[in-house]
């Protein structure tokens, strides 16, 4: 593959999907940065942020652990170690790197440089920053107007579609984040968690602006999938539709929309069991997409059909070949 070497690419979302898209793009970035989630109130998390009074830490070990230069390092592999503790429940599946970071945060003071010293010590081959260094709670606001508090009730089942998304209290993104996407020659959003990864991290003040202002191509990398409690009855348009919304129009300049005509039946059944329904979006939705006047991108970025993965505390889905994805953003660059 030959070697474009843009500047930046910034890649926002939570612990897989940002690390996806860096990883394919090793070899046409100079610069490259993930702007991770920090509202996650997960088991592992949970315990992690009540221990230390820190953000959400699980998303951003996840992150610089894929990104690690040398996977078998010990350092990569430590850090997704997880306590084996039947004994003692809250430690029981607790992965060590969240406690890592929770110790460095409360012995300097500094949760950001905590995160800064977890990626050196990984060997981290792209910078990591959290979305903001403020330990707060995301809610929702449901249809029919109930609200709902924590990052584990907003992604709850059988409740209410999401109407909107805020924070309780309301807090700024980090600096270095802003610095980031001002600077950057693209953006990407997604793929992750749509509602309490993706634009979880657009709730934090100045995240919007900054996406508003930047000279970047920001790119949407939608979901291949909708995901229960969240996304339930969505089509890639409505995903599309809504983070436009939210940036305001001419802001979304193109959309990354995976088609898979000839994914096996087999891995159909096996998602929509979870709950995970393949999204398949026809000519007459690319066409409605467009008319937002962001562009898409369609073409079958899937990574080859595989045995089921065993994930902790979430639910296998369909992910993208970050090689496809990469020769995708590279088309975007080149079109600047």
């Amino acid at each position: 593959m030959r070697n474009i070497q843009h500047s930046t690419l910034v890649a926002i979302g939570g612990g897989g999907g940002a690390s996806q898209i860096l990883i394919g793009a090793a070899h046409s970035f100079a610069r490259r940065v993930a702007v991770v989630a920090v509202t996650d109130t997960g088991r592992s998390t949970g315990v992690a942020r009540q221990v230390g009074k820190i953000p959400a830490p699980g998303d951003l070990r996840a992150t610089i652990a894929a990104l690690a230069a040398d996977h078998e390092a010990l350092w990569p592999r430590l850090l997704e170690q997880r306590f084996r503790a039947p004994d003692h429940p809250a430690l029981d599946g607790m992965a060590f790197g969240n406690l890592l970071i929770a110790a460095l945060a409360q012995l300097d003071g500094d949760f950001a440089g905590a995160v800064a010293t977890v990626a050196e010590l990984a060997g981290s081959a792209a910078e990591v920053l959290p979305a903001s260094t403020a330990d707060v709670q995301l809610c929702a606001e449901l249809d029919g107007g109930a609200t709902v508090r924590g990052e584990l009730h907003v992604r709850g089942l059988g409740k209410p579609p999401i109407r909107r998304l805020f924070l309780d209290p309301p807090a700024s993104a980090h600096p270095q984040v802003l610095e980031a996407i001002l600077s950057a020659d693209l953006v990407t959003v997604g793929p992750g968690s749509f509602f309490t990864s993706v634009l979880a991290t657009l709730q934090f003040g100045g995240m919007v602006e900054a996406l508003r202002s930047t000279a970047a191509r920001v790119v949407y990398v939608c979901n291949s999938t909708t995901q229960p409690g969240q996304t339930d009855g969505l089509s890639a348009y409505d995903h599309v539709a809504r983070l436009d919304e939210l940036l305001g129009p001419g802001h979304l300049d193109a959309a990354i929309i995976n088609r898979s005509p000839g994914l096996p039946e087999e891995i159909v059944s096996r998602l929509a069991a979870d709950g995970l329904h393949v999204l398949a979006p026809g000519d007459d939705e690319i066409a409605a997409i467009a008319a937002l006047g962001v562009r898409p991108l369609i073409d079958d970025y899937s990574e080859s059909p595989g045995a089921a993965r065993q994930l902790w505390n979430k639910q296998d889905t369909l992910r993208y070949d970050p090689a496809k994805v990469d020769a995708a953003l590279r088309k975007i660059a080149d079109s600047r």
